[in-house]
């Protein structure tokens, strides 16, 4: 039996919500619905990369999710604080990431290929969520 893998790590998903204004936003994966990461400590799952199409037409819609960690090149990210290019970024606990504070519990999620201020999508490389302490 053959089976077509995926080449490019991008998964669509249903949205929990109307995520049409999200992207950027870090999500969390379950049954096939994707969340928006509450959580600056367990690691996300994913970003959107295009939110759904109609606000509320979305439980039938898709949103296009890039997996951390198998996605190839670089993903927008929800900036919330102000950030440099080459800053280590983590996930904060609205869906969106700020600086490395560098130390705590926290979820480094990426490389900042640009700098941004709070509200701002920014280019990231992104990793495989990586726990700190």
């Amino acid at each position: 039996m053959s089976k077509k893998y995926r080449e490019d790590g991008i998964l669509p998903q249903t949205p929990a919500a109307d995520y049409s204004a999200k992207k950027g936003y870090l999500v969390n994966l379950a049954g096939g619905t994707a969340t928006i990461s509450s959580s600056a400590t367990t690691p996300a799952k994913g970003v959107i990369l295009e939110g759904n199409d109609t606000a509320t037409g979305y439980a039938n819609e898709k949103v296009a999710i890039a997996i951390l960690g198998n996605v190839c090149g670089s993903v927008p990210m929800r900036a919330s604080g102000v950030i440099t290019a080459g800053d280590a970024v983590q996930q904060a606990a609205d869906g969106t990431v700020v600086t490395d504070a560098g130390s705590g519990n926290r979820s480094i999620v990426g490389i900042a290929a640009e700098s941004g201020v709070s509200g701002e999508n920014i280019e990231v490389f992104p990793i495989g969520p990586i726990a700190r302490t």
